[in-house]
Formats: C-alpha cells, sequence, structure tokens
C-alpha cells in the first residue's frame, strides 16, 4: 500500500504481507487500513497513516497469540479486543488511548465483524480517554503577555535587522558607500548573497577572509534571511491573533487576495489554507487576516493586526522564498548546512523548530516546569487561550467553541455563573415583585381618614373599596382583598373560593398595620413547622408563603414590629393552627 504525504510529498509504501494472521484476516486489516487512508479521509499526514498501521499490525499480533482462534474477520470476538486493551495496560494512559482509538477508528462501521465484537470495541475504555490536551486549561494573562512579549522582541529584532541591512545594501548599489570602508565590504556581500543565495568562498567551503571580518557566514546570511527561531515567533504570533491551528499557520502560502487591491494599509487579506480535520468536504478554507486596528502608534499597531503581522512575514522573508524558490509564506535560511539538512533554505515550519525556540527563549520543557516559574510552550493551549479571548469560532462550529473551548475555562465559568446569577435574581425579583403585597402604612391609613379621595387615589382603588379596608371589614386571616368578586381564581363576578394561604399571591391583596400581630404570629408558626416536614414539602408549600410574609414586615418600622409582637393574643394562634391544618378551606 503506497501513501504518499500531500504536505511533504513524501511517500512510504505499507507492507502486510508479513503479518502474523491468516490469509483472510491478513486482507481484511489491509482493507480497514486503506478505506481509513483514501483522498476523502482525514488522514493526510504521514505520522498518522504510520500509526493506524502500526495499530493494525499490533492487532494482528494479538490475534495470533489469543487462545481464541481466528482466522476470518467474522471469528473476531469481544474477547480479543479487551486483550488488545490489556496488552498496553503497563503504558501511559495517553498511549493506550491512541492504540484504543485507532483501532476504533479501523473497525468502526465493519459489517464483517460479529455483535459481540462490536460491544466488545464499545466496551474497551482507557481512564482520561478523549480528545488530548483538552482538559488543559489555556494561559492567564501574566503567562500570555510574557509569551508574547518574546515572541514580539523576536519579531521586531528580525525587522530591525533586515530593514537596516537592506538599506546598507540600497546605499551601496546607489554608490553612496565609499569605497574600501566595512559598509561597502559588507554591502557587496550582500549584493552577492541577495542576487545568488551564495557568499565567497575558499576552496574548503569556509568563507574568505573578507566574509570573517563581516561577522561570518552564518551571519551575513542571517542579514537579509529570516532564522527559524524568528520564523516560529512569527507563527506563535500569528496563532495568538488569529486563533488558527500551527499546522494551518505554517502552512500557509504566500500567495493571497486583497479586495482593496493592496491600495491601502488597512483592510483584509484573504488566504487560501487547508485544514483535513474538517473533512474532505470542508478541509480548504479561507482565512480572512483583518486589520484590527487603525491609527493610533504604528509600532503597537502592527504586532496585533494579523494582516500587518502576514505583510510583514511576507516582505521579511521575500529574500529566503525567492532564493529557495518557495511559495510558502515561511521561507528562511538555516545557520548551516548538516546531513540532515543539505539545502541551507528553510520552507516548512515543524513543532520541533518552536520547541527549539522555547528553549533557547529559557521556557522549560513540560517535565521541568516549576509553579510561578515560565510557562511552558504549547501551540494547543496558545491557540486555546486565543479563541477563549476572542470568544468567536475559528475553524470550528459554534458548538465546538462552546463545549471544547469555553466551558472548561475557570474565567468563563466564573462569568457563566455571574450572568446566570443575576439572570436568576432578576427573575426572582420580578416574581416577588408581582407576588409582593403593597403595605398600607400607618401614615397612609392616617392620610386615607383625613383625605380619602386622595389616599385613594393614590392606592388605585375606589373610596369605598378605601374604607372597607381601614375598617377591617374585607381582612381575611393573613391580609385584605379590595375586591373578592375579581379573583384571579374563579370567574368575574364570583366569590373567591381560593385558600386563604393564596391571598399572598393574588394582587387584590393589601397588609394593613392591623394585621401585623397576626402575620407575626404566622412567621412563628412557619419556622417552628419547619423542622417537622420534609425538605421538598416545605420548600413547596410553606417557604414562599414565610418569604411572602417576612417581606410584609419590611415595610414597618421596628418600633412597630415590637409592639406587633407583644399584641399577638391566643385567638392569633388558634387562627394561624386552623389555617395552616386547612380548617378555614372548609368553611
Amino acid at each position: 500500500m503506497l501513501f504518499v504525504d500531500e504536505s511533504s510529498g513524501r511517500s512510504t509504501l505499507f507492507d502486510f504481507v508479513e503479518l502474523p494472521v491468516a490469509e483472510p484476516l491478513r486482507r481484511w486489516l489491509a482493507d480497514r487500513v486503506a478505506r481509513r487512508l483514501t483522498t476523502r479521509s482525514t488522514v493526510k499526514r504521514l505520522p498518522t497513516a504510520r500509526s493506524l498501521v502500526d495499530t493494525a499490525r499490533h492487532f494482528a499480533v494479538v490475534l495470533s497469540e489469543h487462545p481464541v482462534t481466528a482466522t476470518r474477520p467474522e471469528d473476531v470476538v469481544a474477547e480479543h479486543l479487551l486483550a488488545f486493551r490489556r496488552r498496553y495496560e503497563h503504558l501511559k494512559p495517553r498511549t493506550v488511548s491512541s492504540y484504543v482509538e485507532n483501532l476504533r477508528r479501523l473497525l468502526l462501521d465493519d459489517e464483517r465483524l460479529s455483535d459481540d465484537a462490536r460491544a466488545g470495541l464499545a466496551a474497551i475504555r482507557v481512564r482520561g480517554m478523549g480528545r488530548r490536551d483538552i482538559n488543559k486549561p489555556g494561559y492567564t494573562d501574566t503567562e500570555w503577555q510574557e509569551i508574547l512579549t518574546a515572541v514580539r522582541h523576536d519579531v521586531r529584532a528580525a525587522r530591525d535587522r533586515i530593514h537596516t541591512a537592506r538599506r546598507l545594501l540600497a546605499r551601496y548599489r546607489s554608490g553612496e558607500l565609499p569605497d574600501g570602508s566595512e559598509e561597502a565590504t559588507l554591502g557587496r556581500l550582500l549584493d552577492g548573497f541577495e542576487r545568488t543565495g551564495q557568499l565567497p568562498r575558499k576552496a574548503d567551503t569556509n568563507g574568505t577572509p573578507e566574509v570573517y571580518r563581516c561577522g561570518g557566514l552564518v551571519k551575513v546570511a542571517g542579514m537579509l534571511c529570516l532564522s527559524p527561531d524568528e520564523l516560529a515567533a512569527f507563527a506563535l504570533l500569528l496563532i495568538s491573533l488569529t486563533g488558527q491551528n500551527y499546522g494551518t499557520i505554517a502552512a500557509c502560502p504566500a500567495a493571497h487576495f486583497r479586495p482593496d487591491g493592496g491600495l491601502t494599509d488597512e483592510g483584509l487579506a484573504l488566504v487560501e489554507s487547508c485544514k483535513p480535520r474538517r473533512g474532505p468536504d470542508r478541509e480548504h478554507m479561507v482565512i480572512a487576516l483583518e486589520d484590527l486596528i487603525t491609527g493610533g502608534d504604528p509600532d503597537h499597531r502592527w504586532s496585533r493586526s494579523p494582516l500587518q503581522v502576514y505583510r510583514m512575514l511576507l516582505d521579511l522573508g521575500d529574500t529566503a522564498r525567492r532564493l529557495s524558490n518557495s511559495q510558502t509564506l515561511f521561507a528562511g535560511r538555516i545557520a548551516k548546512k548538516t546531513g540532515h539538512t543539505p539545502s541551507p533554505w528553510i520552507t516548512t515550519l515543524t513543532s520541533h523548530h518552536v520547541q527549539r525556540w522555547a528553549a533557547a527563549r529559557g521556557f522549560p520543557t513540560a517535565n521541568a516546569a516549576v509553579p510561578d516559574g515560565k510557562p511552558v510552550i504549547s501551540v494547543k493551549r496558545l491557540r486555546r487561550t486565543a479563541i477563549e479571548r476572542r470568544r468567536r469560532p475559528v475553524a470550528h462550529s459554534p458548538t465546538t467553541l462552546r463545549d471544547r473551548y469555553l466551558m472548561p475555562h475557570p474565567a468563563v465559568q466564573a462569568e457563566s455563573h455571574a450572568i446566570v446569577a443575576a439572570a436568576l435574581d432578576s427573575e426572582v425579583s420580578k416574581a416577588r415583585d408581582h407576588a409582593r403585597v403593597p403595605v398600607f402604612t400607618q401614615d397612609f391609613v392616617d392620610l386615607a381618614r383625613r383625605d380619602p379621595q386622595a389616599a385613594a387615589t393614590q392606592a388605585g382603588i375606589s373610596m369605598g373599596q378605601l374604607a372597607g379596608l381601614i375598617e377591617g371589614s374585607q381582612d381575611t386571616v393573613l391580609a385584605s382583598c379590595h375586591d373578592h368578586l375579581a379573583s384571579p381564581y374563579t370567574p368575574p363576578g364570583v366569590a373567591c373560593s381560593a385558600s386563604f394561604l393564596a391571598c399572598l399571591d393574588c394582587a387584590n391583596a393589601r397588609a394593613l398595620p392591623h394585621q401585623l400581630p397576626i402575620q407575626l404570629a404566622a412567621i412563628d408558626a412557619l419556622e417552628r413547622l419547619r423542622p417537622h416536614l420534609p425538605p421538598a414539602m416545605w420548600a413547596r408549600r410553606y417557604a414562599p408563603r414565610l418569604d411572602q410574609l417576612q417581606d410584609i414586615t419590611t415595610g414597618f418600622q421596628r418600633a412597630e414590629i415590637d409592639r406587633a409582637k407583644a399584641e399577638i393574643t391566643d385567638e392569633h394562634r388558634h387562627r394561624i393552627n386552623d389555617l395552616l391544618e386547612g380548617r378555614w378551606d372548609v368553611r
């Protein structure tokens, strides 16, 4: 089976002939792998393809060594799958999880598997199994700023170095530098390198004396080209600004489209990119790199604008891109050629470049990290933090944004709790306002006796209804009712037949000072009743009434409450007992 890596173009031939199983199983496993490596699958890289092939080989070994013999796919049973899981119990959960996930990908929807085998495939579980790094939090604000400070420093240094060298080269080509000067010598070296990509060398391939007087081969060549560390810094900066995956950013082409024709410094650039994990129908996408900040300090603006960083990377990598005949966005020059890197040009950015950048800047590895120390550089955490700060989907669905990125974030959880609590408090306040019994204070009663018309107008009721309330003829057990023929519980014109406890929910209810003693007696009775009832029954039946009565008491002064407590009689207590025991409801 031949597999071609779409990014690098490397090809590998996978051989299944030597699998230690019968020929039908050998062909079956090869077929299952082939189905996952089609052009329409999400597997585009060689390491992913190799991991699937290795899983098939490991499973073949399990089948060959298991006491339950299997010669055909139909012979595979749940015990074989459990044995595959047990084979790797000594490894780390993440490693075991990757093996199990790969096996599931291979055998998913295979009609030749028995029901027993399908059940076994669903049953194998690994503690902590799931998407990698999904539970790792993003960076704190302090860590975020520490990382971006180092990144911006390297990008800014690269910009200043290359622009300085270009100005020197322009002066040399215009004849402004005096002959024989050190600047003229360096200008001549830069001119030759910019045209050919080569510097003068001796027969032993070392640089000539004038090259070494100007700093050496590496330094002179680096004056016009980005180094691998600087390319990694640019990649990290673009991830922080766009929230895109590292692989997507690293594979960006230099070609782009400017809707404004490139006539302005602002606007946006449309860049075609690829994210294979989105599936064959959605893997190709267009990234819009916008100029988010306008005006202000230009030095502050460029490092916070995806478009400005993209344009700077295009500009600074132009020499390396032209000399290496590359079409990629990230193009630079390594320090020197080695056996593994026969070409001095770097046109492919990998995770190793980020690791080397982090190590050179003093950022620790995961094993060497200490509390309150420098953070570990992780492109996944960097992207997660960027998405958490943007709060918008980036190459994924709103559901993925909510479930995978925002919900696990502590800050988002705290904000969500605050928002939900505020909404609930608002609804509770609305409910209380709706259910709150208006309280007629003693001052209002005095006004009603002096000027009934003014008091009735203020209360929004008729003078006759007001008179009945003041005289007490409209009293119920816990409040007064200004119109018992307009009840929400019965048809209009029919006398209200609801429980007297329900009066506290009615818009017709009013509370007056002479009812405060019996209301306080009701509060005492409800509080004594609470320990003797199941919590659920108490919360459903009596807790709202207690809250309503306590809310009524807030309309009176402390002295009025103390005086009312002293006026509580046995008659009040008997009425409350009858009310709570339901005797008033049958009268």
